[in-house]
């Protein structure tokens, strides 16, 4: 038994092309394939690419641009810093001119805090959204999964969820300081909802969001002796209490959702756990994870999915999808638009189907 009905197109705050510098991960073509078969009408693109996105000579004409070919658009992000390398400022002013849908990071925490001040004193002024992974620099490198007894057992190095609560911390103040729009991506853990559920209540222009696979996904589920590394992500997932927190902060309209699409190349994946590149591919099975995360809950997952993002961004209108909302599936990545098979909810059965138009 099937029950069709139509939702808006999905919106992916959170998204790695691979191009231009990656063709083994994902071309232009790949990736508007995958993010129709996914339900998403607009990406949102990183700009950690080679090169990096931080001048408007690459935004301008550039592989990454806001058309709507194939029916899906692509919102370029740009780099908060030269290089995303922390120590210089993008010309933030040229590069909205050029059309930077916002500012970020690129998933690389700015050590300098008077620099990152700086940063959201000149995004204010030009009305750009930062896009911020909360995290200590420093803390943030010491270990690949979750710091607690399951890393132990696994005999693998530890990243502690205090990384997390002191980045998201630093972020609440300098929003307060300096009256900007901050926009914290990859939030995992309990008490990073909690802190940004009271920013949000004090008024602050302070939003976040969360990749939908970690609705589903703690460090239980690396705890197989498999070593999986379709699972290596980072920041990792974090404990069962975690995914709770995260859920309940979905479900209130604290956080967003995201894909967080991080297609990786066979040869990334292929090594240790430790030294593989983390990240999992994410648009093509975003929308069940998240329907079956919520218990067919489609009202939360449309307004966390579209109607807060595109909110956010001041993001028009997209084109409506069909969805099977009782339709179930085992995640496949070999059936996957995508070039890439990294999808760490590989042979987990979720729940709702997008019908992606040919």
């Amino acid at each position: 038994m099937s029950r069709v009905v139509r939702i808006p197109g999905l919106v992916d705050l959170g998204c790695e092309a691979g191009f231009p510098g990656f063709p083994a991960r994902e071309t232009p073509a790949s990736l508007r394939a995958a993010a129709r078969a996914g339900g998403f009408t607009d990406l949102v693109l990183s700009p950690a690419t080679e090169p990096v996105l931080d001048t408007p000579e690459q935004l301008v004409g550039g592989t990454v641009s806001a058309d709507a070919g194939g029916g899906v658009r692509l919102w370029p992000l740009a780099a908060l810093t030269r290089g995303l390398g922390g120590a210089e400022l993008s010309e933030l002013g040229s590069l909205r001119a050029a059309g930077a849908i916002a500012i970020s990071d690129g998933g690389l925490p700015v050590r300098d805090t008077t620099l990152l001040r700086n940063a959201l004193e000149y995004a204010r002024g030009f009305d750009l959204v930062v896009f911020l992974r909360p995290c200590d620099a420093d803390l943030d490198l010491l270990g690949v999964v979750n710091d607690s007894p399951v890393a132990a057992r696994m005999g693998l190095r530890g990243n502690p969820a205090a990384s997390e609560e002191i980045g998201v911390a630093r972020a609440i103040a300098l929003v307060r300081a300096t009256g900007a729009r901050v926009h914290l991506t990859h939030v995992g853990t309990a008490r990073g909802v909690a802190l940004l559920r009271a920013a949000q209540a004090e008024g602050l222009a302070l939003t976040g969001g969360v990749p939908a696979r970690s609705l589903l996904l703690d460090e239980g589920h690396l705890d197989d002796g498999l070593y999986d590394t379709r699972r290596r992500l980072h920041p990792p997932v974090r404990s069962a209490h975690d995914r709770a927190a995260l859920l309940a902060g979905v479900r209130d309209g604290t956080l967003m959702l995201c894909a967080d699409h991080q297609p990786r190349a066979p040869e990334e994946k292929e090594l240790e756990f430790e030294r593989c590149v983390p990240g999992s591919m994410g648009l093509e099975t975003a929308f069940a994870a998240a329907l079956t995360a919520l218990e067919g809950d489609l009202d939360v997952l449309v307004r966390a999915f579209c109607t807060a993002p595109r909110a956010l961004l001041g993001l028009p209108a997209g084109a409506s999808v069909e969805v099977d909302v009782d339709a179930r599936f085992v995640v496949d990545p070999v059936a996957h638009r995508s070039l890439a098979r990294n999808d760490a909810l590989a042979g987990w059965e979720l729940r709702g189907a997008v019908r992606a138009p040919e």
